[in-house]
């Protein structure tokens, strides 16, 4: 079978992005608008969004299933639970979901989202996830966030009640003021109302973000680097402790049925298909057997008149050559702590093994230094970061990739 016959195989997800948010974090770099004074044309942005799906999903609609559909943000828990029905029943009827498919819904844990999460249930959504970020109430204000951290832990109680076994949350550590022993208590509290799983995050100063220019001004102070990498080792021990398996390198579940569907669909170089303002997909075309890469346009009001006139924003789509494949592979593949082997790897090597395309030297040297699991069966590699590896996997990759793509 050829390379692209074997992605084609691959399973199929679907990533919808809701763009409108009531308020704007300092700190997000995501995607988004704010609500417009006149409130918000949900059917409108609806019908974009439909009719962008019919443009992109169906060309994939033979030998084909959704394996999983994740409405992101923006904030997604701000649209109208029948109109995410709509875009549930559409996809379906274009491209068949899977028995087991994976439906996840973002939600904010402001009052107003939390209290439609039964009616976002009962439109299709199966799985739901948290906005938490953190529990004091002084960093939340300051980061532009409506809701306390109170509301943060009941938002996940009450999303537990509607989907039991099927919600995570976000924390971030790393906020300007925070200490070891704060971070420490807050994830040991938010723990105690954890279902299956949970996401943690460094707090990430981007560009363009308002958290950016305050810290470049110095009207900011975060904490120090070793401090920061104090707070991370900290979350994967007390994760650990309190029966959360680390499988990603933000991502920990306390059961394998518990880890997400649709991110690790990323993290396995499996295909994907966005809609909506600035989504990204990654796809065999049903045609050429390219592979392809695409990204919509990011300004809402000029992504939705692309769709009424052409039937979809596409901004630019590329064709992903065979070295961008493979670097993509090793790069995604190894954020996961199962990392990736020869078989996952030739899907797009055309054949070539990891030992052949990484640089062995570097990556013997980091096994050797614990940071990496390196080993063969029957000829059949696989590499894999250690625990201690995966904090620093970045500078991992800049080494072990060949020199010109790293």
């Amino acid at each position: 079978m050829s390379i692209a016959g074997r992605l084609q195989k691959t399973p199929l997800s679907l990533y919808v992005h809701w763009p409108y948010c009531t308020f704007l974090c300092k700190f997000c770099a995501f995607s988004k608008a704010r609500v417009p004074q006149q409130g918000i044309d949900h059917n409108r942005i609806t019908r974009a969004l439909i009719r962008e799906l019919q443009t992109v999903l169906a060309p994939h609609k033979h030998d084909k299933q959704l394996r999983s559909i994740y409405f992101g943000g923006g904030t997604p828990s701000l649209s109208l639970p029948r109109h995410v029905g709509q875009i549930i029943e559409q996809a379906n009827m274009l491209v068949p979901l899977a028995t087991d498919a994976e439906i996840t819904l973002e939600s904010n844990p402001t009052l107003a989202e939390t209290s439609k999460m039964r009616e976002f249930r009962a439109a299709g959504v199966t799985r739901c996830s948290i906005g938490v970020q953190t529990l004091n109430d002084q960093t939340l204000a300051r980061m532009g966030r409506l809701h306390t951290g109170a509301d943060g832990l009941e938002a996940v109680d009450r999303a537990r009640e509607v989907f039991p076994g099927k919600v995570t949350f976000d924390m971030i550590f790393g906020f300007s003021g925070q200490t070891l022993q704060q971070w420490e208590s807050e994830l040991n509290q938010a723990l105690n109302h954890a279902d299956k799983h949970l996401s943690v995050y460094q707090l990430t100063v981007e560009p363009g973000t308002p958290l950016f220019r305050d810290r470049r001004a110095n009207r900011v102070l975060l904490p120090a680097d070793d401090v920061q990498t104090q707070m991370y080792e900290s979350a994967v021990e007390i994760c650990r402790e309190r029966g959360f398996r680390h499988y990603e390198v933000s991502s920990y579940s306390a059961q394998p049925d518990a880890e997400s569907k649709h991110n690790k669909g990323y993290w396995l170089g499996q295909q994907y298909l966005g809609v909506g303002p600035s989504a990204h997909s990654r796809f065999v075309h049903p045609g050429s057997g390219l592979r392809m890469a695409s990204v919509r346009i990011p300004d809402t009001a000029r992504w939705m008149q692309a769709c009424e006139k052409n039937g979809h924003g596409t901004a630019k789509e590329t064709v992903i050559s065979d070295t961008a494949a493979m670097q993509e592979m090793v790069v995604f593949g190894l954020r996961m702590i199962d990392g990736i082997a020869d078989s996952r790897f030739q899907t797009v090597s055309g054949g070539r093994s990891l030992d052949e395309y990484l640089c062995m030297d570097k990556v013997l040297q980091f096994a050797e230094q614990g940071y990496l699991v390196w080993s063969q069966m029957s000829g059949i590699g696989h590499l894999a970061p250690t625990e201690r590896g995966l904090q620093v996997i970045d500078s991992i990759l800049v080494d072990i990739l060949p020199e010109e793509q790293a």
